[in-house]
């Protein structure tokens, strides 16, 4: 969960925000589901199971829009962030999703992740290579910074992405629209003394698009 708050961290600070040092303390965690409520400052998300949760927008909040994309549109040098599992001797991914270019280094690394019950992992990293292994299925290689300082050092994973996997889009938004009723969300929230969790980030589907982080 640590690595949670890592992306948080890097999501407000691509969002020209900053975390305070008590805030800090609290570990985020991941709230996904649809949007059935918008109240002023105050989001209802509902899950897969029907459950419904309360998420308070702050001035902090970064709001992200997710657009489709295509499989055939990843390419070499982008950064992207990628779920996957281990099948057989391979990584597989469950979702890609391309960060737009002022979002280059965010969360960096290859660390577990909660997308499903079973053990998944995020790797958000830059594409060295994309090979075509088959007419259903591409291998992207994707290099990413280990550590901090003098003891950082260059991770590399090889993630298969079959051409059904979701791809899509990330890039900051700062449209007062983006929040409807309807659409796919996916929240990284941060639980307080009192009241609902506060957002740290809200990604929103749009055209579409369901958050598939």
């Amino acid at each position: 969960m640590r690595r949670l708050w890592l992306l948080g961290a890097a999501l407000l600070a691509a969002f020209a925000a900053h975390a305070s040092a008590a805030a800090a303390q609290d570990e985020p965690y991941g709230v996904r589901g649809t949007l059935v409520g918008v109240d002023d400052q105050l989001l209802t998300v509902m899950n897969d199971d029907e459950e419904t949760f309360e998420v308070l927008l702050t001035a902090d909040t970064g709001t992200f829009a997710v657009t489709p994309a295509k499989w055939s549109d990843l390419r070499p040098g982008q950064f992207i962030g990628v779920t996957s599992v281990e099948s057989g001797a391979q990584r597989v991914a469950l979702e890609v999703h391309i960060f737009a270019e002022d979002l280059r280094g965010t969360g960096e690394g290859h660390y577990p992740w909660d997308l499903t019950a079973q053990p998944n992992m995020m790797t958000n990293a830059t594409v060295a290579e994309v090979k075509e292994v088959s007419a259903a299925e591409r291998q992207v290689r994707l290099t990413y910074k280990e550590g901090e300082g003098q003891a950082a050092a260059q991770g590399e994973q090889v993630v298969t992405v079959p051409d059904f996997v979701e791809v899509v889009r990330l890039a900051k938004s700062e449209d007062p629209g983006l929040l409807v009723e309807g659409r796919g969300v996916f929240a990284l929230v941060r639980d307080k003394e009192q009241g609902p969790p506060a957002a740290i980030a809200v990604a929103v589907g749009v055209g579409g698009a369901i958050p598939p982080m």
